[in-house]
């Protein structure tokens, strides 16, 4: 089949949840012998195209890099077009806007992440100070208008992918034409593997026998990242054999990282910033626990499914989709809430206990591999798609 992904972001704009599933959609259905073309928000260094992994990218002319606009919605309806026939548009939240407004060629299916209206707590838990706590009425009403974009939208889909369980639950209540297609890692990288944990360790000066917490995400106060801090810090001074990894980059980092090394506890901090999606099989090697205290209504992190399948152990806090992966006491421990004490209490009940560790770990990446594998989740998306094509045909 001939697919074109529409999307804000890709790799070339950063590295979140949705770049990171465009990337590795895209590069599974290609490796599936599909014709994989992108549609992107213009490169931040204003580069044409580019092209990687068996697929290739193209970043629209006149529009700002990573941003919804007028622009972007009439130059990607413009691109959609001049790439007709194709076999499917699959566009990324409101990323299809303008394309279905236009009445581009359809099948078009669309990739959501939860509901436009989900994140106003997202954009609340986001704000800090009286600058940042002014802004909030600006960001609300953006959501308002974003979330009436999104019901226009649906109207002109034949389909909508939820990738967690609760997004497909509000989703199905609503009367919209949604299906639950898992989001996926490649369980082939992101194994235990026990050769490259002592290679990764040597290279970032862990002891092979520290107890290790990682947190890997944007570096902001949605994702937590000062929780896990704190807790580093009270735990940290009667375990001489914790340390913590942090990866990713965002407004918070030079604080937060600042508070971390400050003291004696410093030595045994990393904050390496954002690292290549190609290393970061390396970082969850080095790691025994996975700390995701998230205030952000989530679809599935692929931190945490990464995590699950190299044999983490994920403490992570229930909001949006991440009980879809995170089963609390099975594939590991989900808090009710983000709570620095909650989280101690969790972190320091796994590290009294490490068979109990071991045996959660385990049965995550058992998990990751049964539910959440790549290549499978990419064929299970492109068989919905088949049978939508399939009952088009047979009505005409």
């Amino acid at each position: 089949m001939k697919i074109v992904i529409l999307t804000k972001r890709t790799l070339a704009h950063g590295f979140g949840g949705v770049e990171g599933y465009v990337h590795h959609v895209a590069r599974a259905a290609a490796a599936l012998g599909h014709d994989i073309v992108v549609l992107a928000s213009a490169h931040p260094k204003g580069a044409p195209a580019d092209a990687r992994d068996g697929y290739r990218v193209e970043y629209l002319r006149g529009t700002a890099p990573g941003v919804y606009s007028d622009a972007f919605w009439s130059a990607s309806a413009a691109a959609v077009a001049r790439h007709s026939p194709y076999d499917l548009l699959y566009s990324t939240n409101l990323a299809g806007y303008g394309a279905a407004m236009a009445g581009v060629p359809r099948p078009h299916v669309a990739w959501s992440t939860g509901r436009t209206l989900t994140h106003l707590k997202s954009e609340w838990h986001d704000r800090t100070g009286v600058r940042g706590l002014a802004g909030y009425p600006k960001a609300a009403l953006a959501l308002v208008y974003y979330a009436a974009l999104e019901r226009r939208l649906y109207r002109r889909l034949d389909a909508i992918i939820a990738e967690d369980d609760r997004t497909y639950e509000a989703l199905r209540r609503r009367g919209w034409p949604v299906h639950l297609v898992h989001t996926g890692v490649d369980t082939a990288r992101f194994r235990p593997d026990p050769a490259l944990r002592r290679e990764s360790r040597a290279a970032l000066g862990i002891p092979g026998d520290a107890d290790v917490l990682l947190m890997a995400a944007a570096v902001n106060r949605q994702k937590g990242i000062a929780l896990g801090v704190d807790v580093f810090r009270r735990l940290g001074v009667s375990r001489p054999g914790l340390h913590l990894l942090v990866v990713g980059d965002g407004p918070e980092r030079r604080r937060l990282e600042a508070i971390a090394r400050a003291g004696d506890l410093g030595a045994r901090v990393r904050f390496p910033g954002v690292v290549p999606d190609a290393a970061m099989a390396r970082y969850h090697a080095a790691a025994d626990v996975l700390l995701y205290p998230t205030r952000r209504a989530e679809g599935v992190p692929r931190a945490i499914l990464e995590a699950m399948a190299s044999g983490l152990v994920v403490v992570a806090t229930d909001r949006g989709g991440v009980r879809t992966a995170v089963a609390d006491g099975d594939t590991g421990v989900l808090l009710p809430r983000p709570s620095v004490d909650l989280l101690a209490t969790a972190v320091a009940g796994l590290l009294d206990h490490p068979a109990r560790r071991l045996a959660l770990g385990a049965r995550a990446t058992a998990v990751a591999r049964e539910q959440f594998d790549l290549l499978t989740s990419v064929a299970a998306l492109l068989d919905e798609v088949d049978a939508k094509r399939s009952l088009a045909r047979g009505r005409a």
